[in-house]
Formats: C-alpha cells, structure tokens, sequence
C-alpha cells in the first residue's frame, strides 16, 4: 500500500514521507478508527493529500474469520465459548479442540446440554467452557469435596484412634465382662486390624470374652454399612481367624462409654493425608469389590456430619468465599451446588469444581499429588486411562437408565495436565470406553496447544 501513497510526493521527498506513513500503518494493528469516518478497502489506493488520510491515518482492523461451525447449528459465537471472551473467541487454539470434542461427543450419541467442561490457567484464567454454570452429577468426585471438608476439619497429619474397652476382669483364659469398641472416624479400619487386634487379645493370654460386644457409632469396619454391622462382622472375624477369641454374648450399639471402663488396646491409623490417597485412587487390594472405596467416603461423611453438612460447606466454602484470583466468569453462586432429591447425589457445576480443586491445591501444600495419583505412575486407577504422562486426576462414572432400560454414562475426571493447565470434565453418552477415549484424546490435543513453548 506504501508505493501508491508516494508516487505523488517529489522523489527528494518521498523517503521522510514514507516513514510516518509507515509508522501509521503499522499503528493500524493496535488502533481502531477513532473519527467516525469510513476508511477505504485494504486494496484501494489512498491519494495523498486526501481529506480521508488526514482525517483517518490509521486503516481499519481487518475483517475477523468466519466462525467455526456450531453442533447446535446456531450460527455466531458457539454456545460453549466462555462469554466474557466472546470478541476473541476464534482467535483462540483451545475452540478447535474445544468444537472437535463437542461434535465428537454429540455424534456418538451424547446430549450437548449434559456436557460440562471447563478448562483454566493456575493464575485462574479462563481458556474454555462449556455450560460452566450447570451443575450436573459428579459421581465419586464428590470424594474430592470430602476430602477437601476432612482435609480443613482435621489436617493433613491428623490420625484415627480406634479404642478397645472392656468392664470386666481377666479369670483364667476368659475376659469376664464387655467389650467396648469406641471409633473416632477411622474411614480404613479393615478386617487384617481385626486380626492384629485377636494377637494382641491372645497375648494378654485372652482365649473367650464372656460378656457382650457393644459399639458406639463412630466405628465402622471397612466395607460394612453401619456401626451394628461392623461390630457383628468384628466378632465373625474374632472367632474364625487363625488365632480365635470365642465370644459368647451378643452384639449391640450403645451411644456412650459405659462407665468403669479401662484400655485393653489402641489402633492408631496412618495420616489423613495417606488415607484420602487410598480413597481417591490408589488400587489397593483391599477396595476390591462391595464398592469399599464408597465405604470409606461414607465414613469420614458420617463423622463430619453427614450430607446436608457437606453441602453446607461447599455453599460457604466455595459461594460465601470463592478464590480471589480466579476468572469472575467463574465465580460460583448458590445454584451451582445441590443435593438431588430422593438419591441425594451431589451435583456440582464445572467452575464450582473449579474452586473446588483450588481449594485442594492449597490444603494440599500446592501438591494434589499427596492425595490423588499420577498418570504413568503406580498401579492407581487411572492405570486404564491413556492421559498425559505426568496428569494427576479424580476419576469417576455414574450409569444413568431410562425409563426403557437403555444405559447412558457419565464420565467425570478432574486434575491438572503437565503443563499446569487445569480442567474438569463432566461428559454424557452411551459407549463408555469411547468417553474414556474422548476424553483422553481432547486433553491430550489440550496439552499440544503449549507444546511448542514448553520445548
């Protein structure tokens, strides 16, 4: 465009001519046209002198591509953009990925509008979303919640006693008289405890408890529903282990300490810290089968006071006070979070999960991996998962049936990509293992968008 511009300046000229109108041009980039006054096209040549280059120096942006195509067929900005960015939307590497998966998902069958994802920066700005502000079921998610909850009631060092009491007295091989079991909350009390406790019981040169077995409500054996269940289990495993202890009376719950009681024995547990490990992936044998690892969530929810107490944690937590430095688009309020009636099964939107893993990182001294597993690393759940190497994350899924019987799933997955990017994906559709395939593969194609600037 220079040359037109000088061919009517004098040829001594010419040369200090062009360097302002260069200078302007390149300003054109930055600036927008300020006078009100409609610029020539790009391709048309400007006569110097004109009332229009002395008015307007500066020629207009260029025109912005057309928009990627919408699965929902709404032409414009796609419905998942995040909408304080709407102006630059298609600028922005993460809306291919973005659309690609969306159009991916609503193929094999999935519903658009039950599709949450969110991803972020570690400074809390907001890269993409898609329905940010709907809650929607987190399936075992929600042991993040619990574990963000235990994590602030009691700290990361805290440690569960399980007390052993008795009333009675030692007469011969026989324990004359009650034995009280007092929990404080231990989620991981398993039944190889069990057994350490009948050693301990026959080095006291204990051989039958003559009297009744009573448990108070804050113990709970791993994997049994309640304290009367974990206590009747107790006394199986008491009786038919390698070294048995007969028990001849009954088994009940009482809701305080008898008095006149002393110690026979204390089991102290690992950290907190070490047990949320165990809850939220690590593979460990002993969670296999009877949906333990949900025992265990349900123990320390029973000790924190259940349900209704979590979600009026999460409302001041991450309503009352959300992260300051985080995105305001999103800033979770008080809809984002519920308890669905009937199932009462948590449902959370994504940039309240968002707060949520924010919150996490902080109790966790800037490392989530003391509580969660790492991608490529031990034998965790997400060993059937191919995400990044190096990404730590929540796995979870929840089977949703219609009234026809046809099964739908959701696949829920939380955590942070090598890179630092931060995400939570909340997914719809009926193939699960192409859900997990999906997901894989979108936070894979995220990771490459920073690839270039990492090397």
């Amino acid at each position: 465009m220079l040359l037109p511009i000088l061919q009517g300046l004098p040829p001594r000229r010419s040369l200090w001519a062009g360097i302002p109108l260069a200078c302007s041009l390149a300003l054109g980039a930055c600036w927008t046209n300020r006078t009100g006054v409609e610029a020539p096209p790009p391709t048309q040549a400007v006569q110097a002198g004109s009332p229009t280059s002395a008015q307007n120096p500066f020629p207009p942006i260029p025109t912005p591509p057309p928009p990627l195509p919408s699965p929902t067929g709404t032409p414009g900005v796609p419905p998942w953009w995040p909408r304080s960015q709407a102006q630059v939307w298609e600028y922005s590497p993460y809306a291919v990925v973005l659309s690609g998966f969306l159009q991916g998902l609503a193929a094999q069958g999935g519903s658009l509008s039950q599709q949450g994802i969110l991803l972020w920066t570690p400074e809390g700005d907001l890269l993409a979303e898609h329905l940010l502000d709907q809650p929607l079921p987190v399936g075992a998610l929600d042991q993040l919640a619990i574990s963000l909850m235990a994590l602030e009631t009691w700290g990361y060092d805290h440690r569960f006693e399980t007390q052993f009491l008795t009333t009675g007295r030692l007469v011969e091989n026989r324990l004359v008289g009650d034995l009280i079991v007092v929990g404080s909350g231990d989620p991981y009390f398993k039944e190889a405890d069990v057994q350490a406790l009948a050693r301990h019981l026959r080095n006291y040169d204990i051989r039958q408890i003559d009297g009744d077995v009573k448990v108070l409500p804050s113990f709970r054996l791993l994997g049994q529903p309640d304290p009367l269940a974990s206590g009747r289990r107790l006394v199986t495993l008491l009786q038919e282990g390698d070294q048995p202890i007969a028990v001849t009376g009954a088994v009940s719950t009482v809701q305080q300490v008898p008095s006149g009681t002393h110690t026979l024995a204390v089991y102290t547990s690992m950290r907190l810290g070490s047990l949320l490990q165990i809850l939220n992936g690590n593979d460990d044998p002993a969670l296999q089968g009877a949906e333990h690892p949900r025992a265990m969530a349900e123990t320390l929810l029973a000790q924190l006071g259940g349900k209704a107490a979590l979600l009026e944690y999460l409302q001041n937590r991450l309503v009352a006070h959300p992260v300051s430095y985080m995105d305001a688009a999103m800033t979770p309020e008080a809809g984002d979070i519920r308890l669905e009636q009937g199932s009462q099964e948590l449902h959370l939107s994504p940039r309240a999960l968002a707060h949520l893993w924010e919150y996490l990182i902080d109790f966790t001294g800037g490392d989530p991996t003391r509580i969660l597993p790492m991608a490529g690393i031990g034998h965790s759940t997400l060993r059937v998962r191919t995400l990044p190497l190096g990404t730590f994350a929540q796995v979870g899924f929840v089977v949703d049936r219609t009234p026809h019987g046809a099964e739908h799933h959701r696949l829920m997955v939380m955590g942070q990509l090598p890179d630092g990017t931060h995400f939570v994906l909340l997914n719809h559709g009926p193939d699960l293992d192409l859900l997990r395939q999906q997901q894989d593969q979108f936070l894979h194609d995220v990771l490459a968008i920073n690839e270039p600037s990492r090397h």
